[in-house]
């Protein structure tokens, strides 16, 4: 019997479980420091935001061997769709966007006078980097819509 079609809590449900919860580790997070990069709740130092890679990446791993198993459910099925391939990439280009913030975060350990959008603005890196957060915010939102999709397409 597959787990796909298995009623014991070790099943389908729990799999999508965990897979939801990974989403929230990985999106949530990334969605924070994007913003807080881009000047939303300019109180909070860059700094303090470090801790939140460790969150991003155990939901990420989590997230890998859960999505592996839920792709193995319905292989034949998820195979041929190209919501799964659009999640990939947006995927892809959400985590290549969030190290682009990541780099931002750490450049500068004191974090002073880093007031968000206006302090960023002075240069051309400073505007790659507030276009990195905002792809971040895109394409992860990207991830988890293509990834609902999924299971209402063909």
């Amino acid at each position: 019997m597959s787990i796909a079609g298995s009623d014991e809590l070790y099943g389908f449900a729990l799999v999508l479980v965990l897979h939801t919860i990974g989403i929230a580790l990985t999106a949530g997070p990334a969605a924070v420091m994007s913003l807080r990069l881009l000047g939303v709740g300019r109180p909070l130092p860059l700094a303090s935001l470090r801790t939140l890679f460790t969150f991003f990446w155990v939901g990420f791993i989590g997230n890998a061997v859960t999505g592996t198993l839920l792709f193995m459910m319905a292989a034949t099925r998820t195979g041929h769709n190209p919501m799964y391939y659009a999640k990939l990439v947006c995927l892809l280009f959400g985590v290549g966007m969030l190290m682009r913030v990541r780099h931002a975060i750490e450049r500068d350990p004191t974090q002073e006078g880093r007031g968000g959008l206006a302090d960023l603005t002075r240069s051309a890196l400073h505007r790659t980097e507030i276009m990195a957060a905002v792809l971040c915010l895109v394409f992860w939102a990207g991830v988890i819509t293509t990834g609902r999709l999924i299971a209402y397409t063909k």
